[in-house]
């Protein structure tokens, strides 16, 4: 008598800007549609029969930064974001926030040095986090949302360290990587479609039993 085999476990690792860009492209080609009140967990387990053998979600985690940076030009870009971690929140993605630093730049236009923000240690969280979820056998296969190459040495440590399990991508709309997909033929692209497809409610209840609302800018 053979065996049952239990359905693989599926977790997902989203870089939240890489994403971001994605769905940005993804408005400007829908003529500027709103897409960005995005019904992660939906869109994820849309993606689960690319996996197989009755996969199930185990866990999604989001990682991105608050540009608070911005606050004071822009105060509401920070409201927004914070309106939609919110909503994932509620619907049970674990949210993994890092950081913008300072960076100097020379500016050749101005003949000067000035400054500019870039979001830091995303990628180097993300890489944390799989392989200490892979440690913990807290899945069978990682499947991350992003389309930058610089999770190839990721990829190969995964490979390496275990064996018995799966690392794949999920490449955003128009940021399909060449050296990933290689590397991980079994990867895939998102549709824009998929994220048109794939929106919250206007209003999300909160564990609180409140609502959280999308922007009025988003709608």
């Amino acid at each position: 008598m053979t065996e049952a085999t239990s359905p693989p476990r599926v977790s997902f690792f989203v870089d939240g800007f890489n994403l971001y860009h994605s769905i940005r492209g993804a408005e400007r080609d829908f003529q500027k549609t709103s897409l960005k009140w995005l019904n992660l967990p939906s869109l994820c387990n849309s993606y689960l029969f690319k996996v197989g053998g009755g996969a199930l979600t185990e866990k999604i985690h989001y990682f991105t930064a608050y540009a608070e940076h911005l606050h004071k030009e822009n105060p509401d870009n920070v409201k927004r974001h914070k309106s939609f971690v919110r909503a994932l929140t509620a619907s049970k993605v674990e949210v993994h926030k890092g950081m913008f630093r300072k960076r100097s730049i020379w500016r050749d236009d101005k003949k000067e040095r000035g400054f500019t923000y870039e979001e830091k240690e995303t990628d180097v969280a993300i890489a944390c986090k799989v392989l200490s979820e892979a440690t913990k056998d807290n899945l069978d296969v990682a499947v991350i949302v992003s389309g930058d190459s610089d999770f190839v040495p990721l990829v190969k440590t995964f490979n390496d360290l275990f064996p018995e399990k799966h690392i794949r991508f999920a490449f955003p709309y128009e940021r399909v990587s060449k050296e990933l997909r290689k590397l991980c033929p079994e990867s895939f692209a998102i549709s824009k479609e998929a994220y048109a497809k794939h929106q919250f409610p206007d209003r999300v209840k909160l564990p609180s039993g409140k609502y959280v609302s999308k922007p009025e800018s988003w709608q």
